[in-house]
């Protein structure tokens, strides 16, 4: 081996253990609460680097790490009742005749094995090797560790000579990326959930009522991690001497093995619980983009910046059984399934010619989509390009612009893709009796024999008023203007006379504008959420000093 330069060994290591604790005093009128909760968490960290050049253009060089991470926490709670004096707080200012005490503790360990391996060639041929190998204390012995390689390769083409010629006037570099890369998920069980738990119960033996313990659940043996495969193809660009930059990504997500609720669950009854099992399947494809264009005039400089990705997911596999609702087989996860209807009836007409469906003049009518004379379940229609909980589609436009120490920029963000049932107390239909505010929308909206071209659902009416049909669903897409600032930093001749490196002042605004169809609060939330607080603006000025 012809190595320019000799080996070098670089060995870290690190040990770190943090500790916490919460002693808290609850004082109730008639008693004392004292809780304590304890618990620390312990880190070792050990690693290995080398690096090394042969032959002037191949440079190579590997790391290795060895982790450990433990985690401790303990609660303990004592109450009792009946205080003796009201400024005392310690749990024996109060009588023994009521007090109650409560307390647990967990632990949990993870141990990790990282190692990678990093070559260039030429500085345009590019290899990542990256393996880690993750043992949890969650899972049984046997199923504790799983191996997660990776691997990564880079092509700057533009600096080959048989491209190079033919585009350095206008390509500044150009590389393509292919990667693919697994990793393990265990958030999805407890501490303890593979570890035997009994609970109380109660016997009859010799007629008498006795005590005892019972298992609360069954185990599964073979669960373990969750892993996630992604391949990434990705494309960088750079024209005109780096004015004009993009980043170009297609991927192709799979998780497997996820962890749900096994076959068992539709057997079992009571406290008992069913075992947990690696079943689901759940693809995610999509692609991203990012563009930005910078340059300058004279004093004047500029950049604009654009962001776009698109997702769209599909489960492939879930458990043994699925309940009605909006997650099914090949289709995407937390798709939009809902009733389409025809609107609120104005006549009894309306609801004669309707399917029987028990409603009345100011009630929605819903359509039967299959034709048998009833509705129900399989009347809903599937709107698989739109999701629930998040969008399929989100985007960024960024510009800064700086002129003679005067600074702007402005951020615009927004997603589509999204749409959900508009179900919340805003507009509800069925008013209290008692405590409980109506807002302005509930006295004017809903439909009535004297407001018959009212926006909703007369009050007081049918059930299915409110339940999913298109007339509540709303469609979540929205641009926002998220944050808008102007700064002027005064020139340096003046600022070093009070010795002061820099003086900047500035104003910033945070959510200036929505603009968005949708009729709620907020296009961001979830359409049914009980938070009624719309998104705030805010305005601040601020100043900058470096001395």
């Amino acid at each position: 081996m012809n190595s320019k330069e000799a080996p070098i060994p670089n060995r870290a290591y690190n040990f770190q253990t943090n500790s916490y604790g919460i002693r808290e005093y609850v004082n109730e009128n008639a008693g004392i609460t004292n809780e304590t909760s304890t618990g620390y968490k312990t880190l070792l960290n050990v690693r290995l680097n080398y690096q090394t050049l042969i032959a002037d253009h191949h440079d190579l060089s590997a790391m290795f790490v060895y982790s450990e991470e433990y985690w401790f926490d303990r609660y303990q709670m004592s109450y009792r009742q009946d205080r003796i004096y009201p400024t005392l707080s310690e749990i024996d200012a109060a009588l023994t005749h009521t007090q109650s005490t409560a307390g647990n503790s967990s632990t949990e360990g993870l141990r990790s094995y990282i190692g990678r391996i990093n070559y260039t060639g030429y500085d345009r041929y590019l290899l990542e090797l990256n393996f880690r190998v993750d043992g949890s204390s969650k899972f049984q012995k046997g199923h504790r560790y799983g191996f997660f390689p990776s691997a990564a390769l880079g092509w700057r083409f533009s600096e080959e000579s048989f491209i190079k010629p033919y585009v350095e006037n206008w390509l500044t570099s150009g590389k393509l990326r292919l990667s693919y890369g697994k990793l393990g998920n265990n958030s999805g069980i407890g501490a303890y959930q593979q570890q035997e738990v009994l609970y109380q119960n109660n016997y009859m033996l010799d007629g008498a009522i006795a005590k005892g313990f019972i298992y609360s659940k069954m185990l599964n043996p073979n669960q373990t991690w969750e892993s996630t495969g992604v391949f990434n193809a990705g494309l960088d660009l750079m024209f005109f001497n780096g004015r004009l930059s993009s980043e170009f990504d297609y991927y192709d997500r799979l998780t497997t093995g996820m962890l749900q609720q096994s076959q068992m669950s539709i057997h079992l009854t009571g406290a008992y619980e069913a075992p947990m099992a690696n079943l689901g399947t759940l693809r995610n494809r999509g692609f991203e983009a990012n563009i930005t264009w910078k340059d300058h005039v004279s004093d004047f400089f500029y950049s604009v910046n654009f962001n776009l990705s698109y997702n769209r997911s599909n489960l492939e596999k879930w458990g043994e059984f699925l309940d009605k609702g909006y997650v099914y087989i090949n289709m995407p996860y937390h798709y939009v399934y809902s009733n389409p209807d025809k609107g609120v009836a104005q006549t009894w007409n309306d609801t004669y010619a309707a399917a029987p469906q028990g409603i009345s003049p100011g009630d929605i009518i819903r359509l039967d989509i299959n034709g048998d004379g009833r509705i129900d379940g399989n009347d809903k229609v599937a709107y698989t390009n739109f999701q629930r909980d998040m969008p399929t589609t989100n985007f960024g436009l960024n510009v800064q612009m700086t002129w003679k120490g005067l600074d702007f920029s402005v951020l615009f963000q927004g997603s589509a893709g999204r749409k959900d049932f508009w179900n919340n107390k805003y507009t509800e239909l069925n008013l209290p009796a008692s405590r409980y505010a109506s807002n302005w929308d509930q006295w004017n909206n809903p439909w009535s024999w004297e407001n018959r071209g009212g926006e909703w659902p007369r009050l007081g009416g049918a059930v299915t008023n409110k339940t999913e049909t298109d007339f509540w669903l709303e469609n979540m897409a929205y641009v926002r203007m998220k944050n808008l600032m102007i700064g002027y930093t005064l020139p340096k001749k003046w600022t070093k006379k009070f010795f002061v490196e820099s003086f900047r002042v500035y104003g910033s605004a945070e959510n200036l504008l929505t603009i968005t169809g949708y009729k709620g609060l907020d296009p961001e939330k979830a359409a049914s959420s009980q938070d009624l607080y719309p998104i705030t603006k805010s305005y601040s000025i601020g100043v900058n000093l470096t001395f």
